[in-house]
C-alpha cells in the first residue's frame, strides 16, 4: 500500500488567507507521515520555479498540478512532470485568464487551454464543496474516475455505490512556516511502486483506494501520532480528568465543529422548569414550522385576497350611487341637452377576468413538457392532443386580451366624453360604482369566514413517531387575547383584536391596526391556533425528564446531515432502561454510516452497544510532567495498544471502568444471584 496526497498548496493565491511556505515542513510533512507521493495544487496557479524546488528536496515522486475553478467547481489537474514546458504554459493561461476575469472557466475553454485530457489525472472536488455538477461531470466523460471527498463519512458512502466516482480523501493543507499539527488526512492505494500511470491506473479502481494501511476502510486516521478511530461505532472510557472530553474536542477540531454533530455532557438536561418550557416550545415550533406554513398556507392566500377587500370602501361607494340615483330622478325638469344624452350616465364595460385562462394554460404547458411522469400522461392523453390544446388556450388568450384592451380603449373615450357633457350640464350625475365587485367581494368575506371556522375545528393534522414518543400536531382556535401575545412574542396589546376574533374578516383589519411584529405574512397564524405537543409511550405529554429523552433522540437523529456524531456521557442524564432501549439502537443505527464516538462509564453503553473501536484515555503523572496516552484497540483484542507501543489489558480496563473493579463486579452479580427465585 502507497500513502499519497495529492491536494497540497505551498503559494498563496487570491482564494487563500496570506501565508509563507516552509520547506522544513514539507520534508517534516512527508517523513513523518510516510508519504509516498504528493502533488502541488495551488489555486489558478503553477510555480515552476516553486516546483522544481520542492522536487530536488524530497526523494518521493513529487506530481506538477494546479488547482482550477470550473463552472463553479474545484479540479485537480495532475501531470506527469515529463512535458513541464507545456504544462506550466498551460497552467499560465489558466492564472492569466483568472487574473482577467475572476471567474470559473467554462468547460469549452478549460479544454481549449489544457488540450488532450487523456494526459492528466483530473480529480473534482465530489462530496465536497464547491462539488462537481451532474451536468459537468457528464462533460468529463471518460477523463473523470475518481472525486476528492471531506470526510470519511462521504469516503464510505462513495465506496459503497459503484454509480458514484471513486473516492480520494486528502489534506488540502497550506504547508506554512506555522503549520504545528501534520495533517492526517491521506489515502492508501494498492499498488507496488508508484508512477503516474500506475497511480492513474489505481485510482479507476475502488476495490484500489482505502483509507486505512491495512487495505481496508473499517478505519481512518485521526491524530498525527498515529491514533485511529473507527469508520462505525467507538467508546471512549476513561478516569476522570484523563483526558476524555479533551479526546472529543480534538476530534470535533479534526472534522470542524460545523461538520459534527457534539452532544455535550448535560446539554440537554432541563435546569430551569419555565426556560426549559419555553425552549420546549421554541423547539417544537422550530422543527414543525414547515408543516405549520403547508397547513395554513391556502388560509395565507385567502389571508391575501381579504386584505385587498374594503366593505366598508364598498359600503360608501354603494350608498353614494344610491344617493346620486335618487338625485338624479329629483331633477329630471332640470335636465338639459347634455344630461339628456345616453352616453351622459353609460356604465363602462367590465373587464374579463383571464384568471382562469391562466392558470389553465400553466397546467396544459405543465403537462405537455412533464419529463418524470411522460409515460403515464400520454396513456391518457396523446401529447399532439395536449400541444393542440395549449394552442386553441393560447389563441383564446390572446382575443380575450385584445378584447379587454378594446373594452380599456372605449372605456377610457366614454369617460373622456361624460367628463366633458358633465361640465357643462347642470344636472346631478350619477356616481359610477362597479356592483358586480361590491358583490363579489361581499359573498368572497362571507366564503372567508366559512373556511376559517372550518380551519378551526379542533383536529390533530399530524402525528409523526421518534423513538417511543410522537409528536403531534392540533388545531384549534385561541382561547383568549394572552394567548396572542405569547404567539406574537411581543408587549403588544391583543385584547381589542380578539374581541372581533369570532369575526374573521374584521380581526384580520384590527390585526392590521397592530402593526409590528404582526406581520400580513403571518397573520394566518393569528386566526388558527396549531400547537404541538410531545406524547410519550403511554400518549401523554411528556415529562421534563422524558423532553430530555426526546431531545437526545433528536440530537442524535438530526446528525443525519454531520460527517461525524461525538456523545459526551450520556448517562449522566438517563437512565439505563431509556439508555439500552432506544439510544444504543439509534446510535447503531447511526454507525453504520457514520463514524460515532461516545464517552462512557456505563456499561450498559460501553459493553452492551458493542462498539467496533474502544480507546482509553490515561494521564500519567511522572514528578513534574504530565504524560497523556490513549490506548485503542477491537473490544475482542485482550490488549489495548497506545500509539508508542504500551499495552494494558482489555478486561481490567472495561472492569474498572464500567464496573467499578472486578471486586464490585462480583459483589453486585453475588446479589443478583441471591435475589433468584
Amino acid at each position: 500500500m502507497k500513502k499519497i496526497d495529492l491536494h497540497i498548496h505551498t503559494k498563496t493565491s487570491s482564494q487563500d488567507k496570506d501565508f509563507v511556505f516552509s520547506e522544513d515542513n514539507l520534508k517534516r510533512y512527508v517523513r513523518d507521515a510516510e508519504i509516498d507521493c504528493i502533488a502541488i495544487t495551488n489555486h489558478n496557479l503553477f510555480d515552476r520555479a516553486q516546483f522544481e524546488k520542492i522536487t530536488s528536496i524530497l526523494d518521493i515522486l513529487v506530481l506538477p498540478g494546479i488547482e482550477i475553478d470550473v463552472e463553479k467547481c474545484h479540479i485537480l489537474v495532475l501531470g506527469d512532470g515529463r512535458n513541464l514546458d507545456a504544462f506550466a504554459h498551460a497552467c499560465d493561461l489558466v492564472e492569466q485568464r483568472w487574473k482577467e476575469t475572476g471567474s470559473p472557466q467554462r468547460y469549452e475553454d478549460f479544454k481549449s487551454i489544457l488540450g488532450d485530457l487523456r494526459q492528466y489525472i483530473i480529480i473534482p472536488h465530489y462530496l465536497k464543496d464547491p462539488g462537481i455538477s451532474p451536468e459537468t461531470l457528464e462533460k468529463f466523460e471518460g477523463h473523470i474516475h475518481c472525486g476528492e471527498v471531506s470526510s470519511p463519512k462521504k469516503f464510505m458512502a462513495c465506496h459503497k455505490d459503484p454509480e458514484m466516482l471513486v473516492p480520494v480523501f486528502f489534506s488540502d493543507c497550506r504547508i506554512s512556516d506555522g503549520l504545528s499539527n501534520l495533517p492526517t488526512k491521506q489515502t492508501y492505494v494498492d499498488c507496488e511502486e508508484i508512477t503516474f500511470g500506475t497511480l492513474r491506473q489505481v485510482l479507476k479502481d475502488r476495490d484500489k483506494v482505502s483509507l486505512s494501511s491495512s487495505g481496508g476502510n473499517s478505519h481512518f486516521q485521526i491524530f498525527p501520532d498515529g491514533q485511529k478511530l473507527s469508520t462505525g461505532l467507538n467508546v471512549v472510557l476513561g478516569d476522570r480528568s484523563s483526558g476524555k472530553s479533551y479526546t472529543l474536542q480534538k476530534i470535533c477540531e479534526w472534522f470542524g465543529p460545523e461538520n459534527t454533530r457534539y452532544i455535550r455532557q448535560f446539554d440537554l438536561v432541563a435546569r430551569d422548569e419555565v426556560e426549559d418550557e419555553r425552549k420546549f416550545k421554541d423547539f417544537l415550533s422550530a422543527k414543525t414550522s414547515l408543516f405549520s406554513r403547508e397547513y395554513l398556507a391556502d388560509l395565507q392566500d385567502a389571508v391575501g385576497h381579504m386584505l385587498e377587500i374594503d366593505l366598508k370602501s364598498d359600503l360608501d361607494s354603494v350608498e353614494k350611487y344610491v344617493s346620486s340615483l335618487l338625485t338624479y330622478a329629483r331633477d329630471t325638469s332640470r335636465h338639459d341637452a347634455f344630461s339628456k344624452a345616453t352616453i351622459y350616465n353609460e356604465e363602462p364595460f367590465q373587464q374579463k377576468n383571464l384568471t382562469g385562462l391562466e392558470t389553465l394554460i400553466q397546467s396544459t404547458k405543465r403537462l405537455v413538457s412533464n419529463v418524470e411522469y411522460r409515460s403515464i400522461i400520454d396513456k391518457h392523453i396523446p401529447v399532439d392532443a395536449l400541444r393542440a390544446l395549449y394552442v386553441e388556450l393560447m389563441i383564446a388568450h390572446g382575443a380575450q386580451t385584445q378584447a379587454n384592451l378594446k373594452r380599456d380603449w372605449v372605456n377610457s373615450a366614454i369617460q373622456d366624453i361624460k367628463a366633458k357633457l358633465q361640465r357643462k350640464s347642470s344636472t346631478t350625475s350619477v356616481t359610477n360604482v362597479d356592483l358586480l365587485r361590491v358583490a363579489t367581494n361581499k359573498r368572497a368575506v362571507a366564503k372567508f369566514e366559512e373556511l376559517v371556522k372550518a380551519a378551526r375545528k379542533p383536529k390533530m393534522p399530524l402525528r409523526k413517531k421518534k423513538g417511543s414518543f410522537e409528536i403531534v400536531a392540533q388545531v384549534g382556535p385561541f382561547n383568549g387575547s394572552g394567548e396572542l401575545k405569547d404567539l406574537s412574542r411581543s408587549q403588544k396589546g391583543f385584547s381589542a383584536a380578539f374581541k372581533k376574533y369570532d369575526k374573521p374578516y374584521e380581526f384580520l383589519q384590527e390585526l392590521r391596526n397592530i402593526g409590528s411584529p404582526v406581520e400580513a405574512a403571518d397573520f394566518s397564524r393569528y386566526l388558527v391556533k396549531v400547537e404541538y405537543k410531545i406524547l410519550n409511550r403511554d400518549g401523554l405529554v411528556a415529562s421534563g425528564g422524558e423532553r430530555s429523552e426526546f431531545f437526545l433522540l433528536d440530537q442524535i437523529e438530526g446528525a443525519n446531515s454531520a460527517d461525524v456524531l461525538l456523545i459526551d456521557e450520556p448517562e449522566s442524564s438517563f437512565d439505563n432502561h431509556f439508555l439500552k432501549s432506544e439510544v444504543n439502537e439509534i446510535i447503531k443505527e447511526m454507525s453504520r454510516k457514520m463514524p460515532v464516538v461516545v464517552v462512557t462509564h456505563n456499561n450498559t453503553v460501553g459493553v452492551s452497544i458493542r462498539p467496533d473501536y474502544l480507546l482509553y484515555t490515561q494521564k500519567k503523572v511522572d514528578g513534574a510532567e504530565i504524560q497523556w496516552r490513549v490506548f485503542s484497540g477491537p473490544p475482542t483484542s485482550k490488549r489495548l495498544v497506545s500509539t508508542d507501543g504500551s499495552e494494558l489489558p482489555t478486561r481490567d480496563i472495561l472492569l474498572g471502568n464500567l464496573e467499578a473493579g472486578m471486586k464490585t463486579y462480583e459483589e453486585r452479580s453475588a446479589t443478583y444471584e441471591d435475589l433468584k427465585d
